[in-house]
């Protein structure tokens, strides 16, 4: 009988505290604060990043020529 009224405990503070989240994420000061955020500003293009990283100061490096050719053996 015990542990029936710790578990029935335990579903009553589960489902008030379920409210009490429910009551202040619906809250009329949190929707304000949310729709008040200021605006982000406008993204950066790709033509502007690529601008800004300098790209003539880095090194030029080659590429070797790495390809392997496999041949089938003769039978």
């Amino acid at each position: 009988m015990r542990s029936f009224i710790v578990v029935a405990a335990a579903g009553c503070a589960a489902v008030s505290i379920g409210v009490w989240l429910t009551i202040v994420a619906n809250s009329p000061s949190r929707i304000a604060s949310i729709s008040s955020t200021p605006a982000l500003p406008a993204p950066i293009s790709i033509w502007e990043m690529h601008n800004q990283a300098h790209l003539e100061f880095l090194p030029v490096q080659g590429i070797e020529d790495q390809t392997t050719v496999f041949v089938e053996a003769k039978r």
